[in-house]
């Protein structure tokens, strides 16, 4: 009897410690969410400015102090998330325009378009007639024709969306201080984008930027830097976020994911600068060499690159909460 006791007690035991592993595991597991009214879909939050038409210099700005940058559509996925989100805010939504963050930086070319936050990503879900003027260099998301994009004078005031990463250590922030001069590329109006795909076909984690000047950094490279309010860096690198003559901006790498699939992808960026960079090619990336008397492959593959420069990965501090 008393070993039919012993051996019920024990097994009541095992299946409550079974219970609270499960329950600890679950929460443990449970998904972060953006913070309200951020939206969150996988690894990203975006805002929709529901009631607060704006043109795009000003809308550029409101996402900028609240953490990110005029969304970037980075894939289908991302645009199916998106379409989703707004026919479920009601019928007076779905079928307006939203700006995102999709601009003309070449005045004389209404096909040279690049993202705000210098994300390289060639998703395009342009209207067949689009874009067809070099006087409306913003782009928008048009509800009244299947979401489908179009180009619209950047003066004019509409609604808008913002994008940010949900974990903390954000893609970008912002630095007191000038980084060493270790590996630096000087460049009359060099935007984000072509310091960040610079930096990054050299193996280097970390891009900063200041106008006229692109740092490529490792992490300890910001050890003797201040981290500030991204508002300090106020600087325009050709319409796109960074420093200036006393704080630096710092692009964190490893949030940039796609890649450009050829030395053309790159040029239609607007990059120039001769040097190697990182493309695609299938679902391997590689070493190209761009801009040169001979745009040949190298024979190195982006794990070669890795091991070669030892790539370290820095973790950002968290500022809006602290801003906002």
């Amino acid at each position: 009897m008393i070993r039919v006791d012993f051996y019920q007690n024990t097994k009541k035991y095992l299946w409550v410690a079974i219970l609270l592993v499960i329950l600890v595991i679950t929460d443990g597991a449970k998904p972060k969410k953006c913070e309200a009214p951020w939206r969150t879909y996988r690894n990203v939050c975006f805002l929709f400015s529901d009631n607060n038409h704006q043109k795009f210099e000003d809308a550029q700005a409101i996402c900028y102090k609240k953490g990110g940058f005029l969304a970037s559509i980075r894939n289908s996925q991302e645009q199916g998330f998106l379409i989703k989100t707004i026919q479920g805010m009601g019928s007076s939504l779905a079928r307006v325009r939203w700006l995102i963050g999709l601009y003309q930086y070449d005045p004389t070319d209404n096909k040279a378009y690049r993202w705000l936050d210098g994300s390289v990503s060639n998703f395009r879900n342009w209207m067949p007639t689009q874009p067809n003027s070099v006087y409306e260099r913003c782009a928008l998301l048009d509800g009244s024709n299947g979401y489908k994009w179009r180009d619209e004078i950047c003066s004019n005031r509409v609604l808008f969306i913002c994008r940010k990463d949900l974990e903390k250590e954000g893609s970008m922030n912002c630095f007191k201080g000038q980084p060493p001069n270790h590996q630096v590329l000087e460049k009359k109006d060099i935007s984000v984008t072509e310091c960040l795909e610079h930096c990054r076909g050299l193996g280097f984690p970390l891009a900063g930027t200041i106008p006229d000047k692109c740092y490529c950094l490792q992490a300890d490279n910001l050890n003797n830097l201040e981290i500030v309010s991204r508002l300090e860096c106020n600087g325009n690198c050709q319409n796109q976020h960074c420093g200036n003559k006393n704080f630096v901006t710092v692009y964190n790498l490893t949030f940039y994911t796609d890649t450009a699939e050829s030395c053309e992808d790159l040029s239609q960026l607007g990059l120039s600068n001769p040097s190697t960079y990182v493309t695609k090619s299938g679902e391997e990336e590689k070493l190209q060499s761009c801009f040169t008397d001979e745009e040949e492959n190298t024979n190195k593959t982006l794990q070669h690159l890795e091991n070669e420069s030892h790539i370290k990965i820095i973790v950002f501090i968290d500022l809006t909460k602290s801003v906002f």
